[in-house]
Order: structure tokens, then sequence, then C-alpha cells
């Protein structure tokens, strides 16, 4: 019985163990599918969490931007310079010098040490950044008080709340930021690493109000206007070169490294800068410099309303200097480059400047000579005739009161006479006044001449086959008004194109204001020299014109200083009907309901070439003023002529092309006479020759014999002639015209 008991009971055992062992492993096995879910569970987590969340991306996003950022490196804009290498226009690195009140240098510092340091750095930043400093630059002056107040204040904000700050009203050079770290306290390095320094590219001027015209700008303006907003373009040379000028902004990635700091670190998306090219210009700093002031000392002298000076290169027509200066609120006193760009945007009528244009017309279509004689019937002040349904009078007598009235072509010219040109316009064309007006349209007084980016006025002369033509007047009024240079309406840029077309022989070419364009000092572009009239006339004519110009030169001689080099110049002075930009109180008073005979505005003018046998310069200077009870003087003759002789004198003093070379002898040499004689002079067939430094008879019968009709002016022998030794005799009449001195 035992036995069996024993049995029965080893046997519960086994199947105990066995249940205990299976109900184990379940269990192991429940367990393991838990773990083997939840482990599941934990990756599918991961995988969104990484993948798909918004959130987290979000804040990984956010954890980048707070390490990382990605900055635009802004290109250094080129630099504009004249043709000499001064610099017109220039990008200057300037640094924005931030303190950082949340660093270890500040945090740490002894507060009756700091607190010290703040005051006497609040002291030197209100002393350097002074209030005729922030009147300067444009900024609202701080004392040393508000300095020490933000110093003070934003060392005692908590921890946390401290920030960096811009302590500098404006940004500063290099020189600058050097001398503040040796000597201003906070920056000097002695409390550590405190601040921060950022630079920018500030764009300077460092010749201030030189042809700022003409630089221009290269911002986009908006003006706020009731309707809509008025968005105005860059202008001048900043505009029209701006995609050269302002380069290719470049990409850097940067870690942030302390409070308000970051440093540049290497990324693969990282691009270079490539800064701007460079503008060379055709203007010359030095003429462009004097021609400023010496424009302005007159505009001051004569309160005038504005005044222009223009040089321009005869063969290439760079221009070398435009000077536009325009009245302030009080004529007399503040004259600006800023108000408006009289040289290219004002058209107005030219007066008796545009006796050129009359004159090449008489000689080239009117079948006219230097000889051609008109009766001016004695005409002087008072005294008017009659031309058409114009009533014309002169300056003065310009035959004499001897005489039986009639003149000369080139007589009229040297004495501006307005009979002489009204009539002889109106008598040849008043049949086919369209004949005279498209001859004038071929010389483009009715167009622009290549400057109208620049904002240049269109020439405003009415064709008479055009139905305007008779709205205001009629040929009988308005053809003889035209030849002494009423009735058309130019700015000044178009006279002196004419006037250098003339000088160049008959080749009108356009203005040039820029002459390359370089990088790193290669040229990549260079402006081309621009035809706009091949051939204004023949050079019968072209040599006729010479001869005028040499006579009126000559005639005002006396008005000019002892220029040591011949030119020759026509002067002009007309009554302004047209309305101009100004800044004058007095000038937009009388212009409200536009200008009339009784507000007196006149514009004097001269335009030169120089020297007088193949020119190289033409200079146009012009004054427009208001004649008042202080100040009368209004001719060309009188308020522009002195400043173009003070920059001919300018330009022949510093070209050292336009001297004689003397070239040292081979061996000795004594002279067997003192005097040049005409049998001393070699006359080659069919050319002009060179009777320079002969006697008047002497001359006069060389010239004779090789078939040339001489004039001359002056006395003693001869120091020039108007037409060149050694160029052909086109024709049996041709005329030249001999100046004398002592």
């Amino acid at each position: 019985m035992s036995e069996r008991n024993t049995h029965i009971n080893d046997n519960d055992n086994k199947q105990r163990a066995k249940a205990t062992k299976r109900d184990i492993i379940s269990r192991v096995k429940s367990l393991y599918g838990i773990l083997f879910l939840l482990a599941l569970a934990v990756v599918i987590r991961l995988v969104w969490i990484i993948l798909f969340s918004p959130s987290v991306i979000h804040n990984a996003a956010v954890l980048e931007d707070g390490v990382y950022r990605t900055n635009i490196v802004k290109a250094r804009r080129g630099t504009i310079f004249s043709r000499d290498g001064e610099p017109l226009a220039i990008s200057s690195l300037r640094y924005k010098v931030i303190l950082d009140f949340g660093s270890e240098g500040i945090h740490q510092a002894d507060t009756n040490q700091y607190l010290k340091s703040a005051e006497r750095l609040s002291k030197l930043l209100a002393a350097h950044f002074n209030e005729e400093d922030a009147r300067e630059h444009g900024y609202k002056y701080i004392s040393a008080e508000e300095y020490n107040k933000t110093l003070t204040k934003e060392f005692y904000r908590e921890g946390k709340k401290r920030r960096a700050y811009e302590i500098m009203p404006r940004t500063i050079t290099i020189d600058e930021w050097n001398m503040m770290q040796r000597t201003f306290p906070l920056f000097d390095g002695k409390m550590g690493y405190i601040y921060g320094s950022t630079n920018d590219n500030e764009r300077i001027y460092p010749s201030e109000d030189l042809a700022r015209q003409i630089i221009g700008r290269y911002d986009t303006l908006i003006i706020k206007d009731k309707d809509k907003d008025r968005v105005i373009p860059g202008s001048g040379i900043e505009g029209q070169y701006n995609e050269y000028l302002k380069g290719v902004n470049g990409q850097k990635k940067e870690q942030w490294i302390a409070h308000g700091f970051w440093a540049r670190v290497y990324d693969e998306d990282n691009i270079p800068v490539q800064d701007g090219a460079d503008v060379i210009t055709t203007l010359d700093a030095g003429i462009q410099r004097m021609a400023h002031e010496r424009l302005d000392s007159m505009l001051r002298q004569e309160q005038a309303s504005f005044g222009v000076a223009i040089v321009m290169e005869v063969q290439s027509g760079n221009i070398l200097s435009m000077v536009s200066l325009g009245s302030g609120i009080e004529r007399g006193t503040t004259y600006s480059e800023r108000v408006n760009n009289h040289a290219l945007k004002t058209a107005i009528s030219p007066g008796s400047t545009m006796k050129l244009a009359t004159t090449m017309a008489l000689l080239e279509i009117g079948g006219y000579d230097l000889d051609t004689k008109v009766n001016t019937e004695h005409s002087r002040p008072g005294k008017k005739v009659k031309v058409g349904a114009a009533k014309i009078e002169d300056s003065h007598d310009v035959a004499g009161k001897e005489s039986d009235g009639n003149v000369t072509l080139i007589e009229a010219f040297a004495h501006s006479s307005n009979v002489y040109f009204a009539k002889a316009v109106y008598e040849k064309f008043k049949d086919n006044p369209a004949e005279y007006t498209d001859y004038l349209a071929k010389l483009r007084f009715n167009d622009y001449v290549g400057l109208e980016a620049y904002g240049e006025e269109r020439g405003r002369l009415i064709s008479a086959n055009d139905p305007k033509w008779n709205t205001k007047g009629s040929t009988s009024s308005r053809l003889p008004r035209m030849a002494y240079g009423y009735e058309l309406d130019i700015p000044a840029i178009h006279m002196i194109t004419f006037y250098n077309g003339v000088a160049n022989r008959g080749r009108m070419v356009a203005p040039r204001l820029v002459d390359r364009i370089e990088r790193n000092g290669e040229v990549i572009e260079r402006m081309p020299v621009v035809p706009l009239v091949e051939r204004m006339c023949s050079q019968k004519t072209i040599i006729q014109l010479d001869s005028c110009l040499a006579a009126a030169a000559q005639r005002s001689i006396h008005r000019f200083r002892d220029l040591a080099i011949p030119f020759g110049c026509k002067t002009g002075t007309a009554q302004v009907w047209s309305v101009f930009t100004s800044d004058s109180r007095i000038d937009k008073k009388q212009m409200e309901n536009g200008l009339n005979d009784k507000d007196k505005y006149y514009y004097g003018s001269i335009v030169c070439t120089m020297p007088l046998e193949n020119p190289r310069y033409t200079i146009l200077v012009g004054v427009c003023k208001q004649i008042t009870t202080e100040s009368t003087r209004h001719f060309g003759i009188d308020v522009a002529a002195p400043v173009a002789s003070d920059i001919m004198e300018y330009i022949y003093t510093t070209d050292p092309s336009l001297h004689y070379i003397l070239e040292s002898p081979t061996q000795e040499y004594t002279p067997t006479a003192i005097k040049i004689s005409a049998e001393d002079i070699e006359v080659s067939e069919g050319k002009i020759p060179n009777v320079k430094g002969l006697g008047l008879t002497d001359a006069i019968y060389i010239l004779e014999r090789s078939g040339l009709k001489v004039t001359h002016s002056g006395s003693g022998k001869v120091k020039s002639q108007s037409i060149p030794a050694g160029r052909e005799i086109t024709s049996k009449d041709l005329t030249i015209h001999l100046n004398l001195g002592r």
C-alpha cells in the first residue's frame, strides 16, 4: 500500500512539475511577446517622430536656427572714377559696434570699475559724435548723460534679459574703430571680449557735390502720393550702370558662439561674393572742379538762377566737364549740383550762338559766301527794322554811321547782327521755309544727342511742314526770329554738340560720359564713339565757319584774359520765356503763371573752340539770371565769357600737348635777320601757305597770290590764321581770316 501510494505521489509530482514548466514557458513567451510589441511600438514611434511628426520637425528647425544661420554677403559696389583716376563715388567699409551686456566680461566686472568706465566712455562718445557730426551725417545728437543712462540701465538688467546693444549712432570708419580700441574704455579689451563688430558698405562721394548730377543715385525712390505711389528709378551713371556696379551677393553659413555673436563655418552651400565692376568716366576731375568753382563764383556775383559749364573733347565726344548749378532758396547765396541738371534737362532759346547754324545753312544751301552783303539799315537800340512781320534791332550799328548800311556775312557774324541774319534767312527761305527747318533738323536741333537715358530733354524745333507752325505766328514772324536763336528751345548739351561737330570738321559725334568698365584692372567693356551726323556740310563751309569763329573771337578778345593760344568763339544772349526748375523762392513765384516780358529773365552764353587751328576742345558756359536793380549785367560776353576764359586758361596750362616744343639745335646757329620776309616763305601750289609771323602786307600778298580772299583783325604781325597751313585749297573764292597781334 505504501509502495503504491509512493508511486502515485511520484506521478503527481511529475505532473505538477510539467504543468509548472509549461506555465513558466507560457509566461516567458507572453513576456517576450509583450516586449516585442513594446519594441515594435518604440520603433514605430521613432520612425513617426523622425519622419512624420510636424511638431518635431518644427522643433528641430528651431534648434538648427538657434545654432546655425545662413546670411547674405553683400557685394562691394564698384567705384566710379574720373578719367584721371580720382574716385567720384566709392563704397567705403564701415563698422557697426555692438556691446554684449550678457558677455562674461561685463557679467563678472566689478560694479564700481564698470560704472567709472561707462561714465568716461559716455563723455568720449558724446565728444566724438558731436552736434556738428550729427548734422553732417543726419542723425540725432546723443548727450553724455543719455549714453551713460543706457550703459547703466543695460548693465543692471537681470542676467537672462541682458542683450547685445548697438551703442554708436552711425557706422564708423576703420580709422575711427582703431582709435576707439586704443583709447575708449570697454573697447580697449581690459574686460575681455565684450563687443562685436559688423561691417557694411556705405556709398560716399569724396568730392561731395562735384558732378553729383552725372553720378546720380542707384536706389529706387518711392514717393507717396494721394492717388498712388510714384516710383522713381535710379539716375545718372549709378542708375545706368547699376548692373555692372552692384556686383553679385554671396552666401555664408554662421554658427552661434555667444550671446549676439556668430562665426562663419565651412559649408558646401557657401557662395563667394563677386564685387561690382568699376566705371571709368570721361570726366576730368581737375577741369570739373575748376569749372565748378569758377561758375559758382559768377552765379553768386550775378545773383543768378542757374548756370552750366561743359567741356567736350572734339574727336571723341568725351565730356570732360559738365557742371550744372542751381540756386538755393535765396539767389546769390547757395548753389548746388543737386537742384537740376540744367545742361541736359533745361531747354530754352539759345540766342545768338544759333547764328553758327544759320551761317552754315546760308553757306551750304543758301548760296551765300563770307562776302555776301545785306543792308542792316543802321539798326541799333531804339531803331528796329521790320523783317516780315517781325520787328528786330541790333545791339549797335554794325555798319557804322558813315557806311551805306551794308555788311558782309563774316562782319555780321563777328558783330552778331540780328537784322542781318533775320533778313538773310527770311528773304532766302520765305517761299520754302521747310528747306531751312529741315536743314536744322538734320543737325538734330529737334532730337536727342544721345544722353536721353540721363534725362536729356529733346530739342524743340517746329518744322515748317508741321500744322503747329502757324498756330502761334506764321512764316513771316517765326522765320526771321529763328535765324538768330528764338522760336526753338534746346538744352545746352545740344548746342555744344553742334559746335563740337563743326570743330570736328563736320562730323558730329554723341557726347560720351563713360569710357569703359573695368574689373580688377581689366577692361570688360569699352564704350564706342557714336557718330550722329557723318557730314554736316562741305569742307569748304567748315573752313568758312572757322573764319567766322576766329573773327568773332578777335572782336571780343579784349574781354578775355591774355590767353597764350588762339581760339574761336560765339556769344549769345536771349530772353527766357520757358519755365525751368529752381529752388529759388523768387524764381518759383515768377514762374507760377509763366514768364513774361516784365520778368526780364535772360540766358547769356558763349561757345568756344580751342585751339583755333585743329581744335581739340569745345567749351560752353551759360548763365540764366533775372535783371534786377542790383544786378543788370546779362550779356553772354559779361556773365559767361569770363568763366570760359578761365576754363580755357586752365586747359592750356594743364595740357602740355598744346604748347610749342622747342627742339635743341644740333649745331650752333646765328640768325642773319630778325624779320621774316615774304621771300623766305615756301608756297606749295594748291596748299594753304603758312604766313604766321609775317607783317600784314606780306601775308596778304602771299595769300592772294595763292588765290585766297583775305580778311583780318587786330594789328601787328600775323599770330594765327583761320585755315591751317598745308590744307588743300578747295575753291578759288576761299576766304582766310588772319589774327594780328604784337
